[in-house]
């Protein structure tokens, strides 16, 4: 199935069919709580997760992607 924001294919079994994960606006964060903005979080997360090394290495690639456009959004 694929997501209903980004259009990315997030797999199979997913309770819910991509409508009602719009009309949920799930797997979006919408409002940012003040504790989700720190980078802590995200390490905490993929030290417990136990990622695989493709799921590292894909992680990677987005954050790479992330650097560089802002980056060039900086620059502007």
């Amino acid at each position: 199935m694929k997501h209903w924001a980004t259009k990315e294919e997030m797999g199979n079994g997913y309770q819910y069919n991509q409508k009602e994960h719009k009309e949920f606006s799930y797997n979006s964060l919408l409002k940012i709580e003040k504790h989700e903005e720190t980078t802590m979080r995200t390490m905490y997360l993929i030290r417990d997760a136990g990622w695989t090394h493709k799921q590292l290495l894909e992680l990677k690639v987005h954050l790479d992607d992330a650097i560089m456009e802002s980056k060039e959004t900086d620059n502007e």
